[in-house]
């Protein structure tokens, strides 16, 4: 446990961040503490916030929202979690109220495609109005181009010097034999920064989707030497493996901002390449460590 006395920050780790809570913690030299949770037998959550004060503290939740094979917390219950507890904390008196979200649910439905669906990513900026920040790494934005048009208390943070960094570091070779892929339009938003930072040729190939499983990439294909495949998150690892088929390469490099890795998406992806992710969601792939980036908010 971090010990900080009178800190006027206070981190609170959620279910879905108590891998990573602690060390943002103590780079942001702040107290910390861990919610503490109870389930009745019909499933309903309890939620305690440790047993410090917060009256007067800035609090920051930290919660990443996923759902894993060795916790029974899925989606929702880490979402009453954390919401249960911002209220908890406003009621305690808390200064001001905080979420640090390392891997953010429920933006992917940004429109209404059919009659009478929810619109779940406007739901969920209304019900964050209880903080007065919501800061999430990487957010999967689609139709919007940013959050000021859906989610006015919440901020975008980059993992892109992150990435830029691992490459330069793991991938020793000259730029000219190396070139960044995105597998779709939308993993632009992703893969010019980097490319930018590392003054790297890079490309975007095209996506048809026909289901949440089937996908087609098109495009010509891409020989290199090494090739690096970049996207926000690799859930079944459909997008990547399709973008593979386009790739004539010695070495390939699958790069995730979140590994969700659904149906032994790790698994099928390592036969293909090296397969990296930040720890936004704790994995074996887990080589991005994105608590630096994120205990600078607190800062």
């Amino acid at each position: 446990m971090v010990k900080r006395g009178k800190a006027k920050n206070l981190v609170i780790a959620c279910s879905g961040a108590k891998h990573i809570a602690e060390k943002i913690a103590k780079k942001s030299k702040s107290a910390y503490v861990e919610t503490v949770l109870e389930r009745f037998p019909d499933t309903e959550l309890k939620v305690r916030l440790g047993k410090k004060s917060l009256k007067g503290k800035n609090v920051y939740l930290i919660q990443s929202f996923y759902k894993s094979d060795e916790d029974e917390m899925d989606i929702n219950d880490r979402l009453m979690e954390v919401l249960f507890s911002a209220y908890t904390a406003k009621e305690l008196k808390a200064k001001k109220i905080f979420l640090i979200a390392p891997y953010l649910a429920y933006l992917r439905e940004d429109k209404r495609f059919e009659k009478n669906e929810s619109i779940n990513a406007r739901i969920l900026a209304e019900l964050f109005k209880i903080f007065n920040k919501v800061y999430v790494l990487e957010p999967h934005l689609h139709r919007f181009k940013s959050f000021t048009e859906f989610f006015p208390n919440a901020k975008k943070i980059s993992l892109s010097n992150e990435v830029a960094t691992y490459i330069q570091k793991n991938v020793k070779n000259s730029k000219r034999e190396v070139i960044l892929v995105g597998p779709d339009m939308e993993s632009e938003q992703w893969v010019k920064p980097v490319a930018k930072k590392l003054n790297a040729e890079h490309v975007i190939l095209k996506k048809t989707r026909f289901s949440s499983r089937k996908v087609k990439v098109h495009g010509k294909k891409v020989s290199k030497n090494k090739v690096i495949v970049i996207d926000d998150i690799i859930s079944t690892g459909g997008t990547m493996i399709e973008a593979g088929r386009l790739l004539r390469a010695k070495k390939i490099y699958f790069i995730g901002m979140h590994g969700l890795f659904a149906e032994g998406a790790l698994k099928k992806l390592k036969k293909k390449g090296r397969v990296v992710v930040s720890n936004s969601i704790p994995s074996k792939a887990s080589k991005l460590d994105c608590t630096g980036v994120l205990a600078e908010i607190i800062k």
